[in-house]
């Protein structure tokens, strides 16, 4: 475990409730497509977390391995893979055991956000890849007008203001910042594939999940600064928003896939 990403150990019981368990099959289908991943296809999946997006490309018959730093989140991926065998491995993902230039797609979702070494993440993304290999990324942080984005800075300029430093998402701040690394190490853009909105969710409902730890936004904050902070939060938003309608999250969820050109 790298102690410069978020630790999602305890949040793996509660992790699919926001995220969802499985892609769906016609998702998996149409990305498995645009990265011209067929059966047999060799796929590490970084950052697996409980395997939402391993088991349905391995139920398309790609040979995939799943690597997470979290051990809670990998035993629930074997509890929803029983009859999909999926090798695991507990690692990370700045430091791959896996040889250079022997992977034909690696899957990066929702990862480089969480991660400060997440540079050292992509470099060790591409160097595994195959010549031509692709790799798989979906950012889904949110785009800095959806109303939970705005939330979710609005309580990280609260606990700067407590003098507490860059609180959560310690790693990529945009998905530009993403693309340009990636096109810096030799990847090109080749496709998008957009697989609609996200879950739907009331603000209130979001606000309790930050409120009750199920978000990773107070995990690193001082219990009596999120005391302080969490109540202001809320009255904020109920000022600015209508936090009983449901919106999705995020807006929409679109994968970039990339292949390696040398």
């Amino acid at each position: 475990m790298s102690s410069g990403r978020v630790d999602f150990s305890q949040n793996a019981s509660t992790y699919d409730r926001r995220h969802g368990a499985v892609l769906s099959q016609d998702g998996a289908e149409r990305l498995a497509a645009a990265a011209s991943l067929g059966p047999g296809a060799r796929v590490l999946d970084v950052g697996a977390g409980t395997g939402r997006v391993a088991i349905a490309l391995a139920q398309l018959g790609c040979r995939v391995i799943a690597l997470d730093p979290a051990r809670p989140m990998l035993q629930e991926l074997l509890k929803k893979s029983a009859s999909t065998a999926i090798p695991c491995a507990i690692g990370d993902g700045a430091r791959l055991p896996i040889a250079s230039q022997s992977i034909d797609a690696v899957v990066i979702a929702r990862l480089l956000y969480l991660a400060r070494d997440w540079k050292d993440v992509v470099r060790e993304a591409v160097r595994v890849l195959t010549r031509g290999g692709r790799l798989l990324h979906e950012w889904s942080n949110g785009a800095g007008d959806e109303e939970w984005v705005l939330i979710r800075e609005k309580i990280r300029d609260m606990f700067d203001a407590e003098g507490v430093v860059n609180p959560f998402h310690p790693g990529a701040r945009t998905e530009a910042d993403v693309d340009a690394v990636l096109r810096n190490e030799g990847m090109d853009a080749v496709g998008d594939v957009g697989l609609g909105p996200g879950r739907p969710m009331t603000i209130e409902a979001f606000l309790k999940r930050i409120v009750d730890g199920e978000c990773s936004y107070t995990w690193a904050v001082p219990r009596d600064i999120a005391e302080r902070c969490l109540p202001a939060l809320q009255r904020w938003a109920a000022q600015q928003f209508d936090v009983t309608r449901e919106t999705p999250i995020p807006r929409a969820i679109v994968w970039r896939i990339y292949r390696r050109t040398y």
